[in-house]
């Protein structure tokens, strides 16, 4: 048995390094299946499982599908609450209030970080777990854009991702010396690509200094960043769906080993009753969390209808600036888009028809005929999968998730 378990924990560990290296790589998906491997290796290594729950999270991270994440970070809290790790757990935990914080969720996250801090850790541990807190507190505040409340946390910054929020809630605050002062110092260093991609349009519209040329340049840049960024956020989703795949399977599994556990009787009322009132939390958050995303998205389309120059308003005749607003607006929308192979035309009519403008207002914003557009329209609906009639639903949809 004990040769067994040696062989399990060489196989598992394996797979894991192996998903490590694959992700280094870039190869995104053949790294989400190493893991998936690891996770369902019979090794009783917990702090492994852990790790590897956690690489799977990082992942959803960064596809930014925060609430894969966070249910993906709490199993890794489970497996690291099982060890002597006490800091591993801790940072899982804080892991947890990060996504809940990249979903608008500030008071959730503020709670888990502080069930983290309680926790009994050594003075160094403690200190090395509040230096990941601050970014957490940080990030919350910028993700609720209380820019003010992200420079207090961020004002003894001593790491690039704390430098990063700090840049761009100056650029938020229209504080342009400042936000320039750190995006300068970041850029030459900066690998993160999606930071490298704030750090341009920080530099190209902040810069009261920067001549043409220099614009052109960094423009040009920026656009090979997004590219780059368009291809790693496709194979991520990829990824994340394979990962949601194996999850699923898991959530149908459940209901047979109730019936098996059945044959003990009262044990299964008291496990149902747990599952039924488990299973309602869930479903009341995220009741209210597609509510609040719902009501997010009329606000923003509201005010965008309202607008008396939507062109300004969307810094339309500059593209990436365009993503830009509308990711933010939008959660992503032009981003996901354009991870679905849509041109800069097909991203353009989708923000108008999401919008709700008519065909003469939308070839207005297009400088082409009123009569083309339900013609555009239909071809862009077909990459996604929608006739055109469908369109302004399939986007609505995709802003709320």
């Amino acid at each position: 048995m004990r040769i067994l378990a040696v062989l399990l924990l060489s196989s598992a560990m394996t797979l894991y390094q192996n998903g490590k290296a694959l992700r280094e790589e870039g190869k995104q998906v053949e790294a989400m299946q190493a893991f998936i491997e690891a996770a369902h290796s019979d090794t009783e290594d917990e702090a492994l499982l852990g790790r590897v729950y956690s690489n799977m999270a990082n992942m959803c991270r960064q596809a930014n599908d925060h609430e894969t994440a966070y249910e993906v970070y709490e199993m890794s809290a489970t497996h690291f609450g099982k060890t002597d790790d006490t800091l591993a757990y801790a940072y899982a935990v804080n892991n947890m209030a990060w996504e809940q914080a990249a979903m608008g969720r500030k008071e959730e996250a503020l709670k888990l970080v502080d069930s983290a801090l309680s926790l009994q850790l050594s003075a160094v541990s403690l200190q090395a777990l509040r230096a990941k807190v601050i970014e957490t507190k940080a990030a919350a505040c910028f993700f609720r854009e209380e820019y003010d409340s992200v420079l207090y946390y961020t004002s003894e910054a001593d790491n690039d991702y704390l430098l990063m929020l700090r840049a761009q809630a100056y650029s938020y605050l229209q504080i342009d010396d400042s936000a320039m002062y750190y995006a300068e110092q970041l850029l030459p260093r900066m690998t993160n690509l999606f930071y490298r991609d704030d750090l341009y349009y920080i530099v190209t519209h902040h810069d009261a200094d920067a001549d043409a040329e220099q614009i052109r340049r960094l423009s040009s840049e920026r656009a090979d960043v997004k590219k780059q960024i368009a291809e790693r956020h496709g194979e991520l989703m990829k990824a994340v769906q394979l990962l949601k795949q194996d999850l699923s399977k898991k959530e149908q599994a459940v209901p047979w080993k109730a019936l098996i556990l059945g044959v003990i009787g009262i044990g299964l009322l008291i496990w149902g009753a747990v599952v039924v009132r488990k299973q309602r939390k869930l479903w009341i958050e995220k009741s209210d969390f597609e509510q609040a995303r719902r009501k997010e998205l009329a606000q923003n389309l509201r005010q965008l209808q309202e607008a008396q120059d939507i062109r300004q308003e969307l810094a339309w005749d500059d593209f990436a600036a365009l993503c830009l607003q509308i990711d933010k607006r939008f959660h992503g929308l032009a981003s996901t888009l354009q991870a679905q192979e849509l041109n800069e035309q097909d991203v353009r009519i989708c923000v108008l028809v999401l919008i709700g403008l008519s065909h003469k207002e939308i070839a207005e914003m297009l400088n082409c005929s009123p009569k083309s557009i339900g013609k555009l329209k239909d071809l862009t609906a077909k990459k996604l999968g929608v006739s055109g009639g469908q369109l302004q639903e399939k986007l609505q949809k995709i802003a709320i998730l």
